[in-house]
């Protein structure tokens, strides 16, 4: 403590002799500025003021000191204090550090269980709507449909005792977990089967298949590359792509195919059973009939460009019979009725693809029907002459083999509103002209605008090129590739199935169609498929509609 008031005193003690030196010094200086003479004091007096001064010094130095003292202890005290209320704290901390020391440990909380990957219960099918169920086109290898004997061509009516079609079949064997068991009951040749089938997790069956070594694969069939068209004279080539079988084999435009293998053809059905058996590198043999010429040809067929070899081939014409002269009769008897000339049969001349709805129109035949009453790629057949078309067999019903000149009464959609053709039929082969007055359509038409300018390439609505089916276990399968489309060009082709078109996943014609929708010819898209066990991107550079190829 004396430190400190030491510390604050010399300072005041110094000040005030400094002061005093001062006072003494100014007695001296009189009001003009001029010193004066000191004035002599005398002892008493000198040692009064000397008094007087040591007081003022010890009184104010008492004050100082009093006034530190004060501080000092009224600080002192504050710190006391702040001691007291530290110690109190770190009492109250420890005493809760024992009681939370003392609290029982909670139980760590149990670890969730993981939840199960969902799965997807498989059969193992491909297949597409039937009058009687669902058409079985595909029996996966190594699936529980072919470990239970299902076969391509048998028609699938009822799992469970319950009635499916090809769209609630799938939703039928999704109701079930991979694991359980369903029964089927199905047609083959017309005869009832059933067959009792452990289903499985999808993802798992194609993890398996794909990680197996690859096996050697069996050669596919053998591809001709020919449009070809059906009616009620048989089957005819009606375009032929260079490179394939049936180039190598010297089939035209117009022949008649009547025989593959020493089977007798007679539809396209025909003509594509057949030609499945018949693997890439083997040899085939195929009659043509060109006019009265008839052609047997053998070649190696392939499934690629430029796989195919002509091995023979022989032509024979048909010989015409002389006819002698008839004596003439002794008696005139009545001319025979003359015959009447077999009718051409009608035709529409479009190619079409089953879509919601009805039938798009993919392609229209030059000349045709369709094309001089100005049928439209994009145009979505709903209804002929009052029915439904829904498949090229309702629509060939609905046409009902009416001749060529007949008339035919055509409901589209096009571009959102229904439109009404009264059409008549040309002959195959023969130009048909455009009517001179218009078609009559559904709705009134607007008053008549200027010719739009063409519309540029980039304009034009993009197409791929293939016909397409939906399975009712959520897969688009291309059924057909068109030959020249932007599809072939890429690689893509028929068994393929689309998984996603760009950013958009496809489980439907209508995702497809969607995804399609806003592109134009000369967009590249990337197409994801899946061939076998393997997943591809395939970059695809749009094309503009085709305007010739297929039949009605």
């Amino acid at each position: 403590m004396s430190s400190v008031r030491t510390k604050y005193l010399l300072p005041v003690l110094i000040g005030a002799i400094f002061g005093a030196q001062v006072m003494a010094s100014a007695a001296l200086v009189d009001n003009g500025g001029f010193q004066q003479a000191p004035v002599q004091l005398d002892d008493d007096v000198a040692k009064e003021i000397a008094r007087i001064i040591e007081q003022k010094h010890k009184e104010l130095i008492k004050s100082i000191t009093k006034m530190m003292g004060e501080k000092m202890a009224a600080l002192e005290k504050s710190i006391a204090e702040r001691d007291k209320r530290i110690a109190s704290l770190e009492k109250e901390v420890a005493g809760l550090k024992q009681k939370l020391a003392a609290a029982p440990k909670p139980k760590p909380k149990p670890k969730p269980k993981p939840v199960p990957k969902p799965t997807t219960a498989f059969l193992g099918v491909g297949h597409v709507d039937n009058e009687k169920g669902a058409l079985v086109t595909t029996v996966h290898p190594g699936s529980p449909a072919a470990a239970a004997g299902l076969k391509e061509g048998d028609v699938i009516v009822a799992v469970n005792g319950k009635k499916v079609e090809s769209e609630s079949l799938g939703g039928a064997v999704s109701a079930h977990v991979p694991g359980s068991k369903i029964t089927l009951d199905y047609l083959r040749g017309g005869e009832k089967g059933k067959a009792e089938v452990a289903l499985i997790d999808r993802d798992a069956f194609f993890a398996a298949r794909s990680s197996k070594d690859p096996e050697k694969k069996e050669p596919g069939h053998i591809v001709l590359c020919v449009t070809v068209e059906e009616d009620s004279d048989g089957v005819f080539a009606f375009k032929v792509e260079n490179g394939f079988t049936g180039k190598a084999a010297g089939m035209q435009k117009g022949d008649r195919i009547t025989n593959v293998n020493g089977k007798a053809v007679k539809s396209l059905d025909e003509l594509e059973a057949l030609l499945k058996k018949v693997k890439s590198g083997a040899e085939v043999s195929m009659r043509l009939v060109r006019g009265d010429e008839t052609i047997d040809v053998v070649v190696i067929g392939s499934s690629d460009k430029g796989g195919a070899k002509l091995v023979s081939t022989k032509s024979t014409k048909a010989e015409k019979k002389e006819t002698t002269p008839a004596k003439p009769p002794a008696e005139k008897k009545p001319d025979p009725p003359v015959e009447k000339k077999q009718e051409e049969a009608g035709f529409l001349g479009v190619g079409v693809g089953p879509v919601e709805g009805g039938l798009e129109v993919e392609i229209v035949v030059p000349d045709s029907a369709a094309a001089a009453y100005g049928i439209k790629v994009g145009d979505v057949i709903r209804q002929v002459n009052g029915k439904n078309t829904t498949s090229i067999d309702e629509l060939k019903a609905a046409l009902g083999g009416a001749p060529a000149g007949g008339k035919a009464k055509v409901l589209l959609r096009r571009k959102g509103a229904d439109v009404t053709l009264n059409l008549v039929l040309g002959a195959r082969g023969a130009k048909v002209e455009p009517p001179k007055s218009k078609p009559a359509a559904a709705a009134p038409k607007p008053k008549e605008k200027p010719p739009e300018k063409p519309k540029k390439k980039t304009e034009v609505r993009g197409t791929l090129g293939i016909h397409a089916r939906q399975t009712g276990e959520g897969q688009v399968v291309i059924t057909r590739v068109l030959p020249g489309a932007a599809a072939e060009k890429a690689g893509i082709k028929a068994g393929d199935l689309i998984l996603k078109f760009g950013d958009s996943k496809v489980s439907s014609l209508k995702d497809l169609q969607s995804a399609l929708g806003p592109l134009h010819a000369g967009n590249s898209i990337t197409v994801r498929i899946r061939r076998g066990d393997e997943e591809k991107d395939m970059k695809v550079t749009l094309g503009e509609p085709l305007s010739s190829g297929d039949d009605d």
